[in-house]
């Protein structure tokens, strides 16, 4: 699943490469072992060449096939087949229909593992994305979500989407959806040139967290957002009264919204978002990603509660770029460093 940019579609098509030799996992251990951060010149062609020289493979036949693309079209076949899956990041790894998120510790895979011999099936089990889509497209089907169930906000026709994570217990959070956010809704969102998809990434709020998703559930995520944020010195996380007492202010069904918080599913979702935020180099809340969907990738990130003057500036160097004829080949945002 090569999604971190060009350094990163080279070195799977280098592994293949080495797979012609019956170096697959050698070759795999070695790029591990060489890692640098993504698009810094670890992976160029000349340093995935010279690993397969210090491996003692055939160089020549390893150098024919990484320069002339024998792989290129495999390895995008295969990272769009996962995405339509729902893996958004990496690792991800499937235990029949469990979708399995990040590195995680032996025991969590021997739970999941332990779940598929019995039978037991995830709730809701993932469901391919529809040829064409990614995850972060407005659901037709589902009004205010995504394919992936995330929370948006904007026109589906949208230009630009803003992937943002938060965590809806820090003072941050709360000062960019004062000061910063009615002003993007009111220049970018309202008039149709930008879309929110929003990213639980809890670090002080994980119980907030799953909250909020159940108030997606019954289409108010927002509104219940909207409180948290506001009220935030009224509730402590894992306050399950006062989370039950907004959901109750804005006319949720109250059994629904307590079974909700403890459902796997929920945690899962929560979990999908935190890891996903982590895979794309998210190193605190809030953030956010500027999604160019002409290009398909993002185009520049913002960490923090910035003033709207630095979300203006850089939407409006995304609005003006030109957008070539021919998106890339593996949307899904990354980070820009």
């Amino acid at each position: 699943m090569a999604f971190l940019g060009d350094e990163s579609q080279w070195a799977a098509e280098a592994a293949e490469c080495a797979g012609d030799q019956d170096s697959f996992w050698a070759y795999h251990d070695k790029l591990f072992a060489s890692q640098s951060g993504e698009n810094q010149g670890a992976f160029s062609k000349d340093k995935l060449k010279g690993f397969a020289a210090d491996l003692k493979l055939d160089t020549a036949a390893f150098n024919t096939c990484l320069d002339s693309g024998k792989y290129t079209q495999v390895v995008q076949a295969e990272t769009a087949a996962a995405q339509a899956l729902g893996a958004q990041s990496t690792p991800s790894f499937f235990i029949n229909d469990w979708l399995v998120l990040g590195a995680l510790p032996i025991e969590r895979f021997d739970g999941y593992i332990e779940k598929a011999k019995q039978g037991i099936h995830p709730s809701p089990t993932a469901t391919p994305l529809p040829t064409g889509k990614l995850f972060y497209d407005a659901d037709p089907d589902r009004a205010g979500r995504t394919y992936d169930g995330s929370p948006t906000l904007g026109s589906a026709d949208a230009p630009l989407v803003l992937i943002q994570f938060e965590d809806l217990k820090s003072a941050d959070a709360a000062k960019y959806a004062a000061d910063t956010e009615p002003q993007l809704i009111e220049k970018y969102i309202t008039p149709g040139k930008l879309r929110v998809v929003y990213k639980m990434f809890p670090t002080d709020g994980p119980k907030a967290a799953a909250a909020g998703v159940c108030a997606a559930e019954q289409g108010k995520f927002w509104e219940f957002r909207a409180l948290l944020l506001t009220k935030q010195a009224e509730w402590t996380d894992g306050d399950n009264a006062k989370m039950t007492e907004y959901a109750k202010s804005l006319g949720l069904d109250e059994a629904k919204f307590t079974a909700c918080q403890t459902d796997v599913a929920t945690q899962y979702e929560v979990e999908s978002a935190t890891q996903f935020g982590q895979d794309v180099g998210v190193p605190s809340v809030p953030a956010f990603l500027i999604v160019d969907l002409g290009l398909g990738q993002a185009v520049n990130n913002i960490l923090g509660a910035q003033p709207f003057s630095e979300f203006d500036a850089k939407l409006q160097a995304a609005l003006t770029t030109p957008t070539p004829e021919a998106p890339a080949a593996t949307p899904t945002p990354a980070p820009t460093k």
